[in-house]
């Protein structure tokens, strides 16, 4: 596969610009400044709601009628600060938050979470839902929360104006250093395709930094102290191509790192939430409610069938329950 690139065409609708990203820093992760911060009412009027589905909730949700969703707003277009509105989030996953909500019933209020205090803060209950960073991994399924696709994806890379490495794909980066979210199955990724394609043909190791989110990681690309970012392609698409970018995208082989699902994850003690929203992620897309979202970012995914739908694709390990 030849690689993809993206520099200086601009997306017909572009969330947030790579300077609107740096100033997310400015946003503390998780505050608010007023009770309904973070919050959407649920849709109302077209017909969405299922009572069937609604009746799956956790007896708390229901009697609440909020579902709380966590995610690090500073993806875009997945999820990133509502510009109109620096307490609330705008993208693809808050848009298809709104339209859960309106099938289960209940009104969608969000946090603004960095990556490493995800996985604790769902297991911990401080939010019902992440829904935006997760991807699906089978240790995660079987041991740590359920996990829901919503989305196909490859992964891309952001790397200077101009692509002085000449790359088309990681191994092309040995010797230089790329930035990763912290704890994140992408920094696992590079460290072996850097032992197979670097070392191992005596070369040097590509490097990595960490970062909590794509903000830090831009301000450390515009200062040349990393030399490459590596995120889902939607995420590389439209940095790359936002109105004021000094950057190029590459769109990763998938003989390098495949196609994989990102996933909604709920806490195990939770099974029919895990199961209401498989029905309603279901449901938007056999309607096609799922499409237009997509499309009204200009993002294209992976198609995915109705099939791959289901609480944890990859071990088929039931809802609420822990491997062995």
């Amino acid at each position: 596969m030849i690689a993809r690139f993206w520099n200086g065409a601009r997306a017909r609708r572009v969330m947030l610009g790579v300077a609107g990203v740096a100033a997310l820093t400015l946003v503390a992760t998780g505050c608010a400044s007023s009770s309904d911060a973070g919050k959407t009412d649920a849709p109302a009027g077209d017909g969405l709601f299922d009572q069937g589905l609604h009746d799956l909730l956790p007896e708390g949700i229901q009697k609440s009628g909020t579902i709380s969703f966590g995610a690090l707003w500073e993806t875009p277009p997945t999820i990133s600060i509502d510009e109109a509105d620096p307490t609330k989030p705008a993208g693809i996953t808050p848009d298809l938050a709104a339209l859960f909500g309106e099938i289960l019933g209940v009104d969608v209020e969000w946090q603004n979470l960095a990556w490493p205090a995800q996985l604790p803060g769902l297991q911990s209950g401080s939010v019902d839902v992440l829904f935006g960073q997760v991807s699906i991994t089978e240790e995660r399924e079987q041991s740590v929360v359920d996990l829901i696709p919503f989305q196909k994806r490859t992964y891309g890379m952001l790397v200077p104006d101009g692509n002085p490495a000449g790359a088309e794909r990681l191994a092309d980066m040995c010797g230089l250093t790329i930035g990763v979210p912290i704890g994140s199955k992408q920094a696992e990724r590079v460290t072996a395709i850097s032992d197979a394609e670097c070392v191992a043909k005596g070369e040097s190791a590509i490097k990595m930094n960490e970062y909590q989110g794509a903000a830090a990681a831009i301000q450390a690309l515009r200062a040349g102290t990393v030399d490459g970012w590596l995120d889902a392609s939607p995420n590389i698409i439209s940095m790359a191509t936002s109105e004021d970018a000094a950057f190029d995208g590459i769109e990763l082989p998938t003989d390098e790192i495949a196609v994989e699902y990102t996933g909604i994850a709920v806490a195990k003690d939770n099974p029919g939430l895990t199961e209401a929203l498989v029905g309603a992620m279901r449901l938007i897309i056999e309607n096609g409610d799922y499409a237009k979202v997509y499309e009204s970012f200009d993002v294209k995914t992976e198609d995915m069938a109705l099939t791959e739908v289901v609480a944890n694709p990859l071990t088929g390990t039931p809802a609420g329950e822990m491997a062995g």
